[in-house]
């Protein structure tokens, strides 16, 4: 059933895209967007692409198109929606209640559209999601034969299982592109009685040197003053905590990197001269919030 003029200018709808309106008490989603591509796009669709990637993940995409892929040939004159054509068959899976392409394809379709370190990203939030175990996401690249298959193959080497964040991600990705030891993901140090107290970004348990992230939510007062307490009794237990903000990790990463590797060659640990691969993805410019795989 359609919708008079009048009742768009009522105010009771507002508009999705070109030709699909929505009750205005619903709000604004990803999947909402989705399914009025599906109502407007020729039949047989499978959502893709980084469409695909924020509906697995539950990442939602403030702006952008709507990926929808297809197996023949198909125009879609939409300003919201990309379409693609593939000649090799989908991987689908159902999620929202649409056809979206399986989490092993969707990480493969997005070697050619993000960089290294996004895709890592993208990985890790798909293994911390459980929709792809971290030995199936690597067996789906090594068997991959199309478009992507040397990014995604190495990409996939350095998804890690247990990342809780797009920032953790990439700051591990930072140190270990620059040439320094992996720590270790989100351990826990343990009360005298091997309670766990707390948990930390990333570590290098044996010589106690943790490295936090503290993006924007740490600004607000009562987590300041958690993460005051917190790091204090770190501190008390012998822990060396390096904070890095957005600007030390996306902006000027030098100095972050200067200082780990300082008090990792201070405890004894080799450092190996310092490997530039990390300049092709960081110390240019903040990500922005529409960014589903940096900030």
């Amino acid at each position: 059933m359609g919708i008079s003029g009048r009742q768009i200018r009522s105010g009771q709808y507002r508009r999705v895209m070109q030709g699909v309106f929505i009750d205005h008490r619903i709000p604004d989603s990803l999947p909402v967007r989705v399914r009025a591509a599906l109502l407007v796009a020729p039949p047989g669709a499978t959502v893709s692409h980084l469409t695909a990637a924020c509906l697995w993940t539950a990442n939602s995409m403030r702006s952008g198109f709507v990926h929808l892929s297809y197996q023949e040939a198909s125009q879609c004159n939409r300003d919201e929606i990309r379409v693609h054509r593939f000649t090799y068959p989908l991987h689908k899976s159902a999620r929202h209640g649409v056809a979206v392409t399986s989490p092993g394809m969707t990480f493969m379709h997005l070697a050619v559209v993000l960089d290294l370190v996004q895709l890592t990203a993208f990985g890790d939030m798909l293994v911390k999601r459980k929709v792809i175990s971290l030995d199936e996401l690597r067996g789906y690249a090594r068997a991959w034969t199309h478009h992507g298959r040397r990014l995604g193959q190495l990409a996939a080497s350095f998804v890690r299982e247990g990342v809780d964040s797009n920032p953790e991600s990439n700051l591990r990705m930072l140190l270990v592109l620059a040439g320094l030891p992996e720590p270790a993901i989100n351990p826990w140090v343990h009360d005298v009685d091997g309670t766990p107290r707390y948990r930390l970004d990333l570590a290098y348990l044996e010589i106690k040197l943790a490295i936090e992230y503290d993006g924007r939510w740490h600004d607000d007062p009562l987590q300041q003053e958690k993460d005051r307490a917190r790091r204090e009794w770190l501190r008390s237990q012998g822990w060396t905590i390096i904070v890095v903000k957005a600007e030390g990790l996306y902006e000027d990463p030098e100095p972050t990197l200067d200082r780990i590797a300082s008090e990792l060659q201070g405890r004894g640990v080799p450092v190996a001269p310092r490997q530039y691969d990390y300049q092709r993805y960081f110390g240019t410019v903040l990500p922005t919030e529409d960014d589903p795989f940096w900030g």
